[in-house]
């Protein structure tokens, strides 16, 4: 699910030549990745960790913009002329709903009026206060599940990486991004993937149509807690932990950086903060 899709659209040519880049915007820094598809796999450009001043951000939402654009914009000017970025978008100001499907007999306009009335009636707002996209459900007596944000939580962020010219092809839930680590870091195995950060959790299911969600970590103190929520065994998920912590002998590690066929030392010395950069980065976010 993405949010501003301009599309992930190449012709063959821009494949092999086109910078794909991850953004991870967290509440202390911004973790960056770049890469290129190349014939035996992806391969790593480049990657930046910038920090960033104490109360830039607050709840996901962008306080200081004068502060975020001051660190992004040197950064800004190392990017090639043809790049794609996806930035990550934070799982506390994502709603999801589950609602009716609309008439089959509908036009596609008239389907997507439907949904997004819908949903603007659930969250008892209006339709034009929302960025919202859909996707099958596993529910089958409600088959879509919209996701949605705030219009001006969105157009917030937009607009400050704006001023430096950066235009991200989609805005994300990080969360929903992990499910792209799946195959290349042969996690099938696996129910679920999750990804620890200050005070939450990101999770996703490793199923055709996967669920995936974000948790506070006062309502989920542990990885344990979170399996009990999740109503999975330890044994089924794959962890990293950006707080950099030893996995317990009981979970599977999940290392993102198997995802490549070629690195470039030097790696940050917590490869796991990662994480959600590179799954945004090496394909399509899924929806």
């Amino acid at each position: 699910m993405a949010f501003s899709v301009t599309g992930d659209k190449e012709n063959v040519n821009m494949v092999f030549t086109t910078w794909e880049i991850g953004m991870d915007i967290q509440h202390e820094n911004i973790r960056v990745v770049a890469v290129q598809r190349q014939r035996q796999g992806w391969q790593l450009r480049h990657w930046w960790q910038l920090p960033l001043p104490e109360g830039t951000f607050s709840n996901g939402l962008v306080m200081n913009t004068e502060a975020l654009t001051k660190a992004l914009v040197d950064w800004r000017k190392e990017l090639p002329l043809r790049h794609q970025i996806r930035i990550s978008f934070p799982g506390s100001r994502t709603l999801q709903r589950p609602v009716p499907a609309p008439d089959k007999r509908l036009s596609e306009p008239a389907r997507e009026a439907y949904i997004a009335s819908a949903t603007a009636r659930q969250l008892q707002m209006t339709s034009a206060q929302l960025c919202w996209d859909y996707l099958p459900s596993q529910d089958v007596a409600d088959p879509h599940l919209i996701v949605a944000a705030r219009q001006t939580d969105v157009a917030a962020l937009l607009k400050s990486l704006a001023a430096i010219r950066l235009y991200p092809t989609t805005l994300t839930p990080g969360a929903s991004a992990l499910p792209t680590l799946i195959s290349p870091c042969r996690l099938e195995k696996c129910q679920y993937l999750v990804h620890q950060e200050q005070g939450h959790w990101l999770w996703a299911s490793t199923e055709p149509v996967p669920r995936w969600g974000w948790s506070d970590t006062n309502v989920a103190p542990t990885i344990f807690d979170l399996c009990q929520q999740l109503k999975t065994e330890p044994g089924l998920v794959a962890l990293s932990h950006a707080p950099s912590s030893p996995v317990s002998a009981d979970i599977l590690s999940l290392d993102a950086w198997q995802a490549f066929s070629r690195l470039q030392p030097p790696l940050p010395r917590n490869g796991a903060e990662f994480t959600v950069a590179i799954a945004l980065a090496i394909g399509r976010v899924f929806s």
